[in-house]
């Protein structure tokens, strides 16, 4: 059965992705074993029969590690940002608001049964009062949904190219190489752990960009 699977996306990310920037994002979840020395594996490949990604250690034994966001042509993804709620002044009711790009959202696809049940997600404690972790964002209030995934690979974070680089969101002004701009990127969201230099194995996700108006 097909699944979806909630993605963490910063807010420069989601601004990337509704530039029509962004098709890929590169991911650690799930390898914190060989990414405690990334050097001393070797990525053998993917198990035919269940979405695991196959290491050999280099003194020997193999290793399986299970994709952590689903598998391609199969699978879709939901992005997971910061957001609150606001209440619109004209009639009071409640919508959604985004961090990343200030963008108030009329959720007209939710049914008559989310606005009336006894307790819904949006009447949490200071819903209103302050920004939501994108980590606990309930999928209802997600405005981009249904992203299938078009390739799954595993590869060092260093052996991403120049294309690949533009497809993680590069701006088209940057100053530097697109490699450059996202290994800046990488240390920004991930340096406390895992910064480009170590050159960690990740997941490599690619997905279609965004269309005008279109997830």
């Amino acid at each position: 059965m097909n699944k979806t699977y909630g993605l963490l996306m910063s807010g420069e990310m989601i601004r990337a992705y509704k530039d029509g920037l962004k098709g890929e994002t590169r991911r650690t979840s799930g390898l914190d074993v060989v990414n405690k020395a990334p050097d001393e594996f070797k990525f053998i490949g993917f198990d035919q029969n269940k979405p695991h990604a196959i290491f050999e250690h280099r003194l020997g034994g193999t290793f399986s590690y299970r994709m952590p966001y689903g598998r391609a042509g199969e699978d879709t993804l939901w992005f997971k940002e910061t957001w609150k709620m606001y209440e619109r002044e004209e009639d009071g009711r409640d919508f959604l608001h985004y961090r990343a790009d200030d963008e108030k959202v009329d959720p007209t696809w939710w049914t008559k049964e989310d606005w009336t049940r006894p307790d819904p997600i949006w009447h949490k404690k200071n819903v209103f009062e302050k920004w939501q972790s994108s980590m606990l964002m309930p999928k209802l209030c997600c405005r981009f949904t249904n992203i299938p995934i078009l390739d799954v690979k595993v590869e060092r974070l260093q052996n991403i190219s120049e294309v690949d680089a533009w497809n993680e969101g590069c701006p088209r002004d940057v100053a530097q190489l697109p490699s450059e701009w996202y290994f800046d990127l990488w240390d920004k969201l991930n340096g406390d752990k895992l910064p480009a230099h170590v050159n960690p194995w990740v997941w490599v996700f690619r997905f279609p960009k965004y269309e005008g108006g279109k997830a």
